[in-house]
């Protein structure tokens, strides 16, 4: 079965290389490239047709025509030809034969979907890899099942058949943030299966954008709102305890991390936390001992507005 690799690019000139080798030794002959390049100003709308054509794959590099990484990947979508899906964001690297050893639980397969690990880095990821004891592991695996563990992956660690893409629908092109964890429920909400593949990975290169200092209220009010639609996915598709705990975990996690922003979004929130269990996380804030112990003497909003002012200070 034919798969199509689905990279929306912006500005990634500096990583858009080391991007399109890992794909490039993961396709076999009947395999394609789309590349939607959303309106880059450093080249790599031409950078990824020279580094293509020279590797004699199929491939299709277009300009987006609108705007933003959802529209860019709806574009890409609409553009494919494979009856396989992956996608993949031009920064990060997909693994040695990660396709390959997903490919392998589709091929008798329908309405499927397939998931991995992946390991988060800087810089290279031979050199850069970064701390990591995520739990994996997952009891059940089905796409109920999945979407209630709440284990949050990245667009690259997917692989399906294009019949559950498209019965999910588009991605939401209003979302700021979470626009991949928004969509992916819906595709699981959408799949008749799921296989976990444990040997297959994906490097995930890490920035800054998700510091307390770069958070603003359109943003907060965006992550809110993919929330709220991932509740409605979830319950809908199973209305249990354990979905019920994922959504209030989601929403608690939310608040933490979008205060101050957004006071509206916060208080519906908490709201749909009243008729929801306990959420039983940490604050994501409090990592060391020195700011959970301030934590527990100031509060987790205190430790938030702190952080935020050693960021002016300090920038």
């Amino acid at each position: 079965m034919m798969i199509s690799i689905l990279i929306p690019c912006f500005n990634a000139s500096a990583f858009l290389e080391q991007t399109l080798e890992s794909v490039i030794e993961n396709m076999v002959p009947q395999d394609e490239v789309v590349v939607v390049d959303d309106h880059s100003e450093d080249g790599s709308e031409q950078q990824a047709k020279q580094i293509l054509e020279a590797a004699g794959v199929q491939h299709t590099v277009t300009r987006n025509p609108a705007k933003g990484a959802c529209a860019a990947r709806n574009h890409a979508l609409a553009l494919a030809k494979g009856s396989l899906i992956q996608w993949l964001d031009a920064d990060d690297i997909l693994g040695i034969d990660k396709i390959s050893k997903q490919r392998q639980h589709l091929r008798d397969a329908t309405n499927t979907l397939v998931v991995s690990p992946f390991q988060s880095f800087e810089g290279d990821p031979k050199g850069g890899l970064l701390e990591d004891h995520r739990d994996w592991s997952c009891s059940s695996k089905t796409p109920a099942g999945w979407l209630a563990s709440g284990k949050m992956t990245i667009p690259a660690c997917w692989l399906g058949h294009r019949s559950v893409f498209e019965a999910a629908g588009p991605w939401d092109t209003s979302l700021r943030v979470n626009q991949d964890g928004e969509y992916f429920a819906r595709a699981l909400a959408a799949a008749d299966r799921l296989h976990f593949e444990p040997d297959a990975h994906v490097w995930y290169r890490r920035g800054v954008a998700g510091s307390v200092s770069s958070f603003t209220p359109a943003k907060a009010d965006s992550l809110f709102r993919s929330i709220a639609s991932i509740q409605k996915t979830a319950l809908s598709l199973e209305d249990s305890p354990r979905m019920r705990q994922m959504v209030a975990n989601k929403y608690q996690h939310a608040i933490y991390t979008a205060y101050p922003h957004c006071p509206q979004g916060q208080q519906r929130a908490e709201r749909q936390l009243e008729r929801l269990p306990t959420p039983d996380i940490h604050n994501p804030n409090a990592n060391s001992a020195l700011s959970k112990a301030f934590t527990r003497v100031f509060g987790w909003k205190a430790l938030t507005r702190a952080r935020m002012l050693r960021h002016r200070l300090t920038a």
